[in-house]
């Protein structure tokens, strides 16, 4: 007989490990189909003890162990993946199993498919990582150059991008003479092409080149022995589910526990990178570009003072004449917007009353959606993901003057169609691009038609995959009220990549005084830029000067008053600056904790280890974008 120790895979579970007792021995990093509770669930062995061995343990139990039936033809997982989350259980307050569990393909962890046969791997490669600044044209050219050199070794390479879009932007520009050594993971492959790329993962005859996601990064093969990182700087690397894993932090350190080499590349890699090498903690790839020459003309377009009782016009002057003269020669423009739908903010003009979602109290998005023909006007929360009717009245004071603020892209539509009623006019938005393959339709017959004009926010930016003659940015002061603490890099990040995706003019509408991000943008000082932000880091102790750790929990006034004492004595001696969210009130609070690490590993060690005993109803993040 043997006592096995297993820790469950799933998430939401707290325990850090179940014992059983067993006819046989299993592996460690065998997945086991366990009871817990009243269910099965897929557990992964960390120990296997005769019962002899364990036997003084078991006479001074409490409890008695459940039998673990006998498991033919188990799958064993690498001892990498095991080792690397053992390393991050160490820099985050998380169990191993939430972690392992966070690192595994989807139809991995709902038990649809079991997990690719293959050996344990320990290279020889520097895993230092490697940074590459540079355009999306110079970094593929470096990315092809780094494949063949690992090809002519015998190795493999995994390429991680950030999302599904990326998969098949990544596969045209990489596949040239190697289109028979690619396979591609995303969420977008059906049933029949995933069972397809899992066939030829697990062919071991050639070396691979493996494009994937993030979700699928973690597939381990022996003969992968480089690791790229294509637009390190994105923010979906940073997974939204508890553990909330930052997937570049997990493939460094996978990396370092496989002896495998790591790239990470971007236009604007982020500035805690950048940081790390300056002091050379890590390497440059290549040649580190101080300045970007990008094809796209930075072109400021300022608003005139209004006068009183003058209507604001959304588009400039300079803005509408550039229009009727690229369309003169069937161009393409894309009209960029920071916010979606009618309006980020609707008010009552009588009494100031702010709409805003009884769940998460942000300020509810006008939204406007087709049935038929019958136009139908919806209040949406982008935080909780709430959508009710719109309200005709005021719910305070009853008054019918509500006040649609801000600039959303729906407006922009209604604005853009009237000046250009001969144009073909594409919405990209969630109402619009509600899948993969909608928003791909979208963007197609946009490139088809021979002069339109693409009105979209963010996520239409990663399906530009080919130039536009003419780009605009709306209204500057809207994109830059970015809500997150490294806003400065979002919005220069997202300016290069205006640039770079367009042939002529980048026009900028304003009302302020260009600041100096613009003017940075305007001629590509990529260097100047980080030297700017890492001054301002350094002085507010900013990442990676410090490292932000994020509690935050809801309530009503007294449960979250009560939940905060209980958490001033769990974390005794730490400094803990508490605030709640704006639009908190008595009923439902969200209220913060934020912890500055500035110490050292040996406190983070201290800390971690005290985090952990905190309930799981209080949510914690490491350096999240945003902390309120």
């Amino acid at each position: 007989m043997f006592v096995i120790e297993v820790i469950p895979l799933q998430r939401g579970i707290s325990v850090e490990s179940l014992t059983y007792y067993s006819a046989c021995t299993y592996t460690i990093g065998t997945l086991l189909s366990v009871p817990l509770r009243n269910q099965e669930v897929t557990a992964v062995v960390i120990t296997s003890k005769p019962v002899s061995v364990a036997k003084t343990a078991l006479k001074t139990a409490t409890f008695s162990l459940r039998k673990l039936q006998v498991q033919e033809h188990t799958i064993t997982l690498p001892q990498s993946l095991i080792a690397t989350a053992k390393k991050i259980e160490e820099q985050i307050p998380a169990s191993i199993g939430s972690i392992l569990f966070s690192m595994l393909p989807p139809d991995l962890r709902d038990g649809t498919r079991t997990y690719p046969r293959t050996t344990f791997h320990v290279g020889e490669a520097d895993s230092t990582p490697q940074i590459l600044t540079d355009t999306t044209q110079n970094r593929f050219i470096s990315y092809r150059s780094t494949v063949r050199e690992t090809f002519a070794h015998r190795g493999s390479v995994i390429f991680v991008v950030p999302s599904t879009v990326h998969v098949e932007q990544a596969k045209k520009r990489l596949e040239t003479g190697i289109e028979n050594r690619i396979i591609t993971f995303s969420s977008a492959l059906t049933a029949k092409q995933l069972r397809e790329s899992y066939e030829a993962f697990e062919d071991l005859s050639g070396a691979k080149l493996i494009i994937t996601t993030p979700s699928f990064a973690f597939l381990d093969r022996h003969d992968i022995t480089t690791i790229i990182i294509e637009k390190s700087g994105s923010a979906h690397y940073k997974l939204r589910n508890r553990p909330y894993l930052d997937v570049r932090e997990v493939l460094k350190t996978y990396a370092e526990v496989t002896k495998r080499s790591i790239l990470l590349g971007d236009i604007l890699p982020s500035t805690e990178d950048e940081v790390l090498r300056r002091d050379d903690v890590y390497t440059t790839h290549n040649e580190h570009s101080k300045r970007l020459e990008l094809p796209g003309t930075i072109t400021l377009a300022q608003h005139p003072q209004k006068e009183s009782g003058e209507k604001f016009s959304l588009t400039t002057q300079l803005l509408n004449e550039t229009l009727k003269r690229v369309f003169a020669s069937n161009a393409h423009v894309f009209l960029f917007g920071a916010r979606k739908g009618l309006a980020p903010l609707v008010t009552c003009y009588d009494c100031g009353h702010i709409f805003r979602c009884k769940d998460s109290g942000a300020p509810y998005s006008l939204m406007r959606t087709f049935a038929g023909d019958v136009e139908e006007r919806w209040f949406v929360s982008s935080t909780s993901g709430k959508k009710i009717r719109a309200a005709d009245t005021c719910p305070t004071c009853g008054g019918w003057r509500l006040r649609e603020q801000g600039i959303g892209i729906q407006q922009i539509y209604d604005h853009v169609r009237t000046l250009f009623p001969k144009i073909d006019i594409f919405l990209f938005d969630h109402t619009t691009a509600t899948t993969h393959k909608k928003a791909l339709k979208i963007i197609e017959n946009f490139y088809a038609s021979k002069k339109a004009i693409l009105i979209g926010t963010q996520m239409t930016v990663p399906y530009l995959s080919k130039p536009v003659d003419t780009t605009a940015v709306i209204s500057y002061e809207a994109t830059r009220a970015v809500p997150t603490w490294k806003a400065d890099e979002t919005v220069f990040g997202l300016l290069l990549q205006l640039r770079e995706c367009t042939i002529k003019d980048v026009i900028v509408q304003l009302r302020t005084e260009p600041d100096d991000i613009l003017k940075l943008c305007e001629k590509g000082l990529v260097d100047q830029f980080y030297d700017d932000e890492i001054a301002i880091r350094k002085a507010l102790l900013y990442p990676p000067f410090s490292t932000f750790i994020l509690l935050s929990w809801t309530g009503t006034k007294l449960q979250t008053q009560d939940i905060e004492e209980a958490l001033k004595a769990i974390l005794t001696e730490i400094e803990i600056q508490f605030y709640s969210a704006p639009h908190s009130n008595s009923e439902q609070t969200l209220r913060y904790g934020l912890i500055r690490n500035n110490k050292g590993l040996k406190f983070q060690k201290e800390l971690t280890a005290r985090l952990r005993l905190l309930p799981p109803y209080i949510k914690i993040e490491i350096n999240p974008d945003k902390i309120v």
